[in-house]
């Protein structure tokens, strides 16, 4: 029965470690489920004891990789949907732990039979620690390149008078620009304060505003580090179709891409910022023809920007949410966008007394 204890609170206790070194499961979390996964690790340690120290620690890797996948599949099963896309995305490191706390569990049992107690925990403890730290390590680093926030600003440009600014219409929350992005944007164009707001104006004297600032966040990641893509518009856009948008390598950079026209062959990406671009994130921006609908917003070409990460060792990382149906022109003026057409009244002519009857 010591060796039982010995084995779970050896794989409990690593578990509740893991959790506070990595960050990537609560303490809470782990102090429960760490209850019945110690119990399966406790339950091989017969097996512990036959194998060896030389084959213990295997036995242990696979059972924890077992009880991690079955933890996958409950949420899965009986999980929400939310809970088993943030349980996908962490799989990595959770088998890792386990993995890891069951190895180092394995690895006491089968030196205490013929060693000091002592001399087994520490050896079950440094084996259990430098097989979390090193994939830990990796995957960390791979979601920091790869999993963290990205941002895509479109500047549109609108055919207004030159004293003049795009409408609004009321409640609209305008995408804002900080500075260190005005200063990026500055030196390829030139960037005014307006009448309310910025404005952005190209080399053949378009001007631009910040139309909409959508965010893309992978489900449980904590990075702050926020690539940025900015996409300008011209007015006379209208073109559906694919394109292919470039991200920076650099989970922090910015890129700059502007629809500029071809005679001939009509519109296509210039990349003015933001080379070289990474190939383990693919954005993709479809332009969607009108749609017959009363909703101001949507009745021009919209857009919908989808989000691919890819693993450099497999297809680990689910799609981004989709985000569809985004404009791509200002809505018309206030004053005529909500006008209400007055129903047509007959005017009724007051009869006269003096019409004569009959003639």
């Amino acid at each position: 029965m010591i060796a039982f204890a010995r084995t779970y609170w050896f794989t409990w206790g690593f578990l509740i470690f893991a959790a506070l070194f990595t960050g990537v499961h609560s303490v809470r979390e782990v102090f429960f489920s760490g209850v019945i996964a110690s119990l399966l690790s406790a339950s091989a340690t017969r097996g512990y004891e036959k194998l060896g120290y030389r084959y213990a620690p295997l036995l242990g890797a696979a059972l924890g990789i077992v009880w991690s996948s079955l933890m996958l599949l409950y949420f899965r099963w009986f999980g929400s949907a939310d809970d088993y896309v943030i349980e996908s995305w962490r799989f990595g490191t959770t088998m890792a732990i386990h993995a890891a706390g069951f190895a180092g569990a394995g690895l006491l049992t089968a030196l205490a039979a013929k060693n000091s107690l002592g001399r087994s925990f520490v050896a079950g403890a440094i084996l259990s620690c430098v097989m979390t730290a090193v994939p830990y390590g990796f995957i960390a680093w791979v979601d920091a390149r790869l999993a963290g926030p990205i941002e895509i600003i479109a500047l549109v440009s609108a055919n207004v008078a030159p004293n003049e600014v795009p409408a609004r219409r009321t409640g609209t929350q305008v995408a804002k620009i900080s500075d260190e992005e005005m200063a990026l944007l500055k030196e390829k164009w030139l960037v005014t304060k307006g009448v309310s707001e910025f404005e952005v104006i190209d080399e053949e004297g378009r001007r631009y505003w910040p139309l909409w600032r959508k965010t893309f966040v992978y489900p449980g990641n904590p990075s702050q580090e926020i690539r940025r893509l900015f996409v300008l518009i011209p007015p006379d856009f209208s073109e559906t179709g694919r394109w292919s948008l470039p991200l920076t390598t650099d989970p922090r950079g910015v890129s700059i891409v502007q629809f500029k026209y071809r005679p001939g062959s009509g519109f296509y990406t210039k990349t003015l910022l933001g080379r070289p671009p990474t190939q383990n994130i693919s954005c993709e921006i479809n332009f969607n023809a009108p749609k017959n609908s009363t909703n101001i917003e949507t009745q021009g070409i919209t857009a919908t920007i989808k989000i691919k990460r890819l693993s450099p060792i497999g297809d680990f990382y689910l799609p981004d949410p989709v985000k569809s149906d985004l404009p791509l022109q200002f809505p018309p003026l206030l004053d005529q966008a909500d006008k209400k057409p007055e129903p047509d009244l007959k005017i009724k002519k007051r009869p006269s007394f003096d019409d004569k009857v009959g003639q």
